[in-house]
């Protein structure tokens, strides 16, 4: 079935195309925040979250935007609001408890090495920088969409990306990691 005809179906209360919509977005939100945030379970709280927001706001959806594009832009701004919220610095004592506890880093590292050393490189990158990098790789997203979902010109998420890639050569030519946040 169409999603335009889903969507108008969850507008009229229907359950079942919200479940359809849910089982095939659920996963690409749920990547994309994981990868942004790099936390499993507040990454699944925040997914949930988004298709709350979703359901709540679905009359004010425009069946022209893209739906992968649209929830994604409900995550961002909900994943923002969390770091900005006092439980993301409570999170953050957690899991520094959790690493305190853990094996020596130096294991950690050597047990997820190429997917985990990249994933480092790009953690090193602005938040914007890390967004575009995150969704042009690893969701296989266009300019226009990543500029749509960042509220940027198609133009700004171009050069932005060609900088970001930049820093990552640099970064990895110098095989520095976690030594500082990059402004790029």
């Amino acid at each position: 079935m169409n999603r335009r005809k889903l969507i108008l179906q969850i507008k009229n209360g229907n359950q079942e195309a919200l479940e359809t919509i849910i089982t095939e977005m659920y996963p690409q939100v749920y990547a994309f925040l994981y990868r942004k945030m790099k936390q499993s379970d507040r990454a699944k709280d925040i997914t949930q979250e988004v298709f709350l927001k979703f359901v709540e706001n679905i009359d004010r959806y425009n069946e022209e935007d893209k739906l992968r594009n649209y929830l994604f832009r409900i995550g961002i701004n909900l994943a923002n609001n969390y770091y900005k919220s006092l439980n993301y610095l409570d999170d953050q004592e957690l899991d520094e408890s959790r690493i305190a506890m853990a094996e020596d880093p130096h294991t950690i590292a050597m047990k997820n090495a190429d997917r985990d050393m990249m994933m480092q490189y790009i953690s090193q990158l602005s938040e914007i920088s890390r967004e575009i990098i995150i969704l042009r790789y690893y969701h296989e997203m266009k300019f226009k969409d990543i500029a749509d979902i960042l509220k940027i010109p198609e133009s700004t998420a171009k050069s932005r990306h060609r900088q970001a890639l930049m820093k990552l050569e640099e970064l990895m030519k110098g095989g520095r990691l976690n030594e500082r946040k990059s402004e790029i």
